[in-house]
């Protein structure tokens, strides 16, 4: 073949152990490639996270529902909430810190969360 040197490496394989027997500090490329992450495993993130909340729980059907778009995610979640905790401020940080955890485990931006209060519990 012409223009191909054999001692290339092709773009995204890991260099072999030969290799790297000379070099110190031999970087592994990534090998390029996606990850789909359907909307069923970030619902389960985002049941997790609100779970984690003082004072709210998810409610036990259809808790999350979750739209992806390329790198987007839109959020809509129910939960329920104790008596007599705001709600107001319960849903600021239920929808903080789905958001943080959402965006720290997919790597996807959350674009807003709508939140349903179901239930004030006691």
């Amino acid at each position: 073949m012409v223009g191909v040197r054999g001692g290339t490496v092709p773009r995204g394989t890991v260099p072999g152990p030969r290799e790297e027997a000379g070099a110190r500090h031999v970087r592994a490329r990534d090998p390029g490639g996606r990850v789909d992450i359907p909307g069923s495993v970030i619902g389960k993130v985002v049941t997790e996270s609100a779970d984690e909340v003082p004072g709210v729980r998810t409610v036990r059907f259809r808790a999350a529902r979750v739209r992806v778009s390329g790198e987007v995610v839109l959020l809509r979640l129910r939960i329920e909430v104790d008596y007599p905790r705001s709600v107001r401020r319960a849903a600021e940080e239920v929808r903080e810190h789905v958001k943080s955890r959402v965006e720290w485990i997919t790597g996807k931006r959350v674009h807003h969360i709508d939140i349903e209060i179901t239930e004030l519990m006691r």
